[in-house]
């Protein structure tokens, strides 16, 4: 199956997840008995002549531990509730209970960047009702390969120009960071709610119902990685927010990602 096949494939399937629900706007459109899930995703980057920056977005889904099986996908891609350039903060709805870092989707396979499962591994993570869960700040990145075709060099960008070929896509994968200062301010309305920050345990495998590239999320350095093991990947010693009326947004240092190391389940604080 050629390059272009599989992308059109996976373009096809991505319709099998559909967007996160309509933007919410307020918190009294927030529901007691939902979880809801607060992820700032930053585009994929690349060089070719200069840095580009595309926007893509994330798949979660309703995950089972023990038998391996994900429910209907759910994307985040539209309705964010604040942006910065294309950087994006969406707030989500979801059912509580556990959740597994899908993939990504809604990319640009013709510039080389591709609707990825993470199927061969992932992070899961437990949501309950009335939570306000902050995810952190999700970065995917390209999966960059020996293969000359993936590159994004002049012959291969001559070839789209002029015979409107596509780079050959290489799967995404996918880096969790807490919340920092010059990220996006957290609206005021969501400021006065608690955040949660989610014990993200690795390992989480399951059918590529997406039918386009795989990959880890962690890709080529997860061979070989221990399943099981959890940490606070995202907690921030104190997330950016904005504050209402007229006031300037407070952009608090937070802690560097490092300053907590991952912990075993059992040990967790």
């Amino acid at each position: 199956m050629t390059g272009m096949m599989r992308a059109l494939l996976a373009a096809v399937l991505l319709t099998l997840a559909p967007p996160a629900g309509a933007k919410i706007k307020s918190a009294d459109q927030m529901k007691t008995e939902k979880a809801y899930l607060l992820v700032q995703i930053e585009p994929v980057e690349f060089q070719m002549m200069g840095n580009n920056r595309l926007v893509t977005g994330v798949i979660f889904a309703p995950y089972d531990p023990v038998t391996k099986q994900t429910r209907e996908n759910l994307l985040a891609r539209r309705d964010p509730v604040a942006k910065d350039g294309k950087r994006r903060l969406y707030l989500i709805e979801v059912d509580p209970g556990t959740w597994v870092i899908a993939g990504t989707g809604g990319s640009d396979s013709q510039m080389g960047s591709a609707d990825t499962s993470f199927s061969l591994g992932s992070y899961h993570f437990d949501v309950h009702a009335g939570e306000l869960v902050d995810l952190g700040v999700f970065v995917p990145q390209r999966e960059e390969s020996d293969n000359p075709d993936t590159r994004m060099n002049t012959d291969n960008v001559l070839g789209m120009a002029l015979f409107g070929a596509s780079v050959e896509p290489v799967p995404n994968r996918l880096t969790i960071r807490p919340r920092g200062a010059d990220d996006i301010v957290i609206p005021a309305w969501l400021a006065a709610r608690p955040l949660v920050q989610p014990a993200f345990v690795y390992g989480g495998t399951f059918g590529n119902n997406l039918g386009g590239l795989v990959n880890r999320i962690d890709g080529k350095a997860g061979r070989g990685r221990t399943a099981g093991a959890a940490a606070y990947l995202s907690k921030p010693g104190q997330p950016a927010v904005e504050v209402p009326s007229s006031g300037p947004a407070m952009k608090p240092a937070s802690a560097p990602a490092s300053a907590e190391p991952p912990a075993t389940p059992s040990s967790l604080p």
